[in-house]
């Protein structure tokens, strides 16, 4: 389903270093906003820097030199590096989600199918009115009298049958809206890829051009990192959402098809407030009928406007409002020449050596 594939391409996305190509461990961030594992960035510190007799990291995916003070031993200059924050929430997102059902069952379900009360007793009954599974004695000591009605665990299912199948419509009904919002984060995935496409074959076009050229193709990627960041961070929500949806539903469809009556009933009440709570979540963190999405834009003549500005085009990101457009909305490129400059274009750093 879509929503599983949000939550895989989530981790081989996000949450995979790509020097180690494993799950991230203690993740921190060099100056170009890539991210790490920490023992790789110390090996790479090791290998590519100080084994070399150099003074700065060398990112191994953009490129990017961090300078390395030479009187700073290895792991003191590792350690001072930013942890990367997205990184270890998204991380506890999946490890932790908002409602665990294994939690509950562990809680509520492995407490064993005998009665707490009367030794010996097998639960094989269920009390309506105070929704409980209980043995025959606990009918006769404390559930006979009205308002209690109770039934054998079979019969009880029967009763409720029709409202487990309403609640499993509910769950599937709120997993394909979820599933539908996911093509939104599909095409951000899609747009990504393209963007970072024609940032490399321009990047190719321009590699006899000015130097300064090669640093500005540096900054784009990092624009590319750091407004991914920030689609994450909106997202974040969602994502933690979508996946606590998903193990609930895949947990009560499970317990459904093995007939586990005595689970099922028993978690019934918590998963259906659990999912009223869920479905005006939700709905509140789905955003607007546009997808998101990044843009690289180039212009018409690149080589004249290398010439007079030294600056190659921008990345933004489209459909989220972002901290980033709105704080360049000041800076306007300058011409060298006598021709009228282009309009203000907040998405353009001050970029000339």
């Amino acid at each position: 389903m879509a929503a599983q594939c949000l939550v895989r391409n989530l981790t081989e996305e996000y949450l995979t270093c790509r020097v180690c190509l494993q799950a991230f461990d203690h993740p921190r961030r060099l100056s170009c906003q890539h991210t790490f594992c920490t023992n790789c960035i110390r090996q790479l510190v090791k290998k590519s820097a100080r084994g070399r007799g150099l003074d700065t990291l060398t990112c191994p995916l953009c490129r990017t030199d961090d300078p390395i003070p030479a009187t700073v031993p290895i792991d003191h200059f590792v350690n001072n590096l930013p942890v990367d924050s997205l990184i270890v929430d998204l991380q506890t997102i999946l490890s932790h989600h908002a409602w665990n059902p294994e939690t509950a069952r562990s809680a509520n379900v492995n407490r064993g199918d005998l009665c707490a009360t009367h030794s010996g007793r097998k639960l094989d009954h269920y009390c309506f009115h105070h929704a409980r599974i209980i043995c025959a004695e606990c009918i006769d000591t404390s559930h006979s009298e009205s308002p209690c009605r109770s039934r054998p665990l079979r019969d009880a299912y029967s009763e409720l049958q029709t409202r487990v199948d309403r609640l499993l419509e509910k769950l599937h009904f709120q997993l394909n809206e979820a599933e539908l919002e996911t093509a939104k984060d599909q095409s951000f995935e899609k747009s990504k890829r393209k963007t970072l496409e024609e940032i490399d074959k321009l990047e190719q076009r321009l590699e006899n051009v000015f130097e300064s050229c090669r640093r500005q193709i540096t900054v784009l990627r990092s624009d590319v990192e750091k407004l991914n960041r920030e689609y994450l961070c909106n997202r974040k929500d969602f994502f933690t959402a979508v996946h606590s949806l998903l193990e609930t539903t895949s947990h009560f469809e499970s317990l459904k098809q093995d007939k586990n009556f005595k689970n099922l009933i028993e978690l019934l009440p918590s998963i259906e407030n659990w999912l009223e709570k869920e479905f005006y979540q939700l709905r509140g963190l789905q955003s607007n009928d546009i997808a998101a999405s990044l843009q690289f834009t180039v212009y018409d003549e690149v080589s004249d406007f290398i010439r007079r500005f030294s600056a190659i085009g921008f990345v933004e990101l489209k459909g989220v409002k972002n901290d980033l457009n709105a704080d360049l909305s000041h800076l306007q490129l300058k011409s060298s020449s006598s021709e009228t400059p282009p309009l203000s274009l907040s998405h353009i750093l001050n970029r000339r050596n």
